[in-house]
């Protein structure tokens, strides 16, 4: 009888232990396939075997506690690999994202390294995403303060995720409207401006109709210009027809010396059937920062082509094209000026 008690004893202790136990997920993107890049080099256009050009891979751990009341605790690690040689991206074990926080029915505050919403916001409005268009002609690239330039710093927004930084989003219920912040911690010594980065963007969605606004300043020093305290405005507007989605998305970029980019966009996703889409975007760069020798200026134009093919929930082909042209005086994206950057991408991605 006494055994049997105890038993039961145990029973209930460890029953009460795995409910307090957080669910824990692994999760990944697997992504690899052709590319041939002419961005205007000496030795001419060059083919590979490319990771990450539909989708970043990746493979991440995420976990939630229930701690009652609404309260949850959550946590993400996730590491971009490189699928073509095994090796680690962003240069970090966990470098695209690595948070901890709360959510409840106040939102959702995580600190650590994630996203910036400026990236996210892209993602969101902008068709080809993250990737599809490796060589970093897409309109991200020309909106990133820095461009393709080295950034250094602690939470340089100009890369697209950030660093020491503590972020916040709002719940999903708030009739239609959408909210997500980011403020990043410089770390410098007598001076907490200094590399300082700061992310805002609002959202508004009804039935087919999507509006967004995105802000963001970086103090991170950029290795190209020389400058600090860079600072970016977007607004986007998307429909969805049903047989199509445009979207127009408008980016002005600058900082606190002479930089001054504007940027237009205007993009469709069509349906081709219940399995394939086909992406299309053009986007006009005006570049109107004054010449002097640390900085490329001229005008830039992009026109972006892209298929995708789901062979399951999980699994799609892809092929993408983009060609870049730009004024003799522009080196937005290419490795001379005003050279024509061309791209041929096709490949597998499988999620998991």
């Amino acid at each position: 009888m006494k055994k049997s008690i105890l038993a039961l004893a145990m029973l209930g202790a460890f029953s009460g232990a795995a409910f307090a136990q957080s669910t824990v997920t692994i999760y990944g993107v697997v992504d690899v396939g052709f590319q041939s890049l002419d961005n205007g080099t000496v030795a001419g256009r060059f083919n590979k075997i490319q990771s990450g050009q539909e989708a970043g891979s990746r493979i991440g751990f995420k976990g939630t506690e229930d701690l009652g009341g609404g309260l949850k605790a959550n946590f993400v690690l996730e590491q971009g690999i490189l699928v073509d040689t095994g090796e680690s991206d962003q240069g970090r074990t966990f470098g695209r994202r690595s948070t901890v926080g709360l959510s409840g029915d106040f939102g959702a505050v995580d600190f650590g390294r994630d996203k910036s919403p400026t990236l996210k916001y892209f993602d969101n409005f902008d068709p080809f995403g993250s990737a599809l268009i490796n060589n970093g002609t897409g309109v991200r690239a020309l909106y990133f303060v820095g461009g393709s330039a080295t950034v250094a710093g602690a939470n340089a927004n100009s890369t697209g995720r950030v660093s020491n930084s503590v972020f916040y989003t709002t719940p999903g219920n708030l009739s239609g409207f959408s909210a997500a912040a980011q403020y990043g911690f410089g770390e410098a010594a007598g001076d907490n401006s200094a590399g300082r980065s700061l992310g805002l963007t609002l959202g508004y969605k009804v039935d087919a109709l999507e509006v967004g606004f995105n802000y963001l300043k970086d103090n991170a020093q950029d290795a190209k210009l020389f400058t600090n305290a860079k600072k970016g405005v977007s607004v986007a507007a998307s429909y969805d027809f049903g047989v199509a989605k445009p979207v127009f998305i408008y980016q002005k970029t600058t900082d606190d010396l002479t930089l001054d980019k504007k940027a237009y966009t205007l993009a469709v996703t069509v349906p081709v059937d219940a399995n394939g889409k086909v992406f299309a975007g053009f986007t006009q760069l005006k570049n109107s920062t004054p010449f002097n020798a640390t900085s490329q200026v001229g005008d830039a134009k992009q026109f972006a082509l892209a298929y995708s093919y789901s062979l399951s929930k999980r699994t799609d082909l892809y092929t993408s094209f983009a060609r870049l042209t730009q004024d003799n005086n522009s080196k937005e994206l290419a490795a001379v000026n005003g050279a024509t950057v061309k791209e041929l991408t096709a490949g597998v991605r499988h999620q998991f």
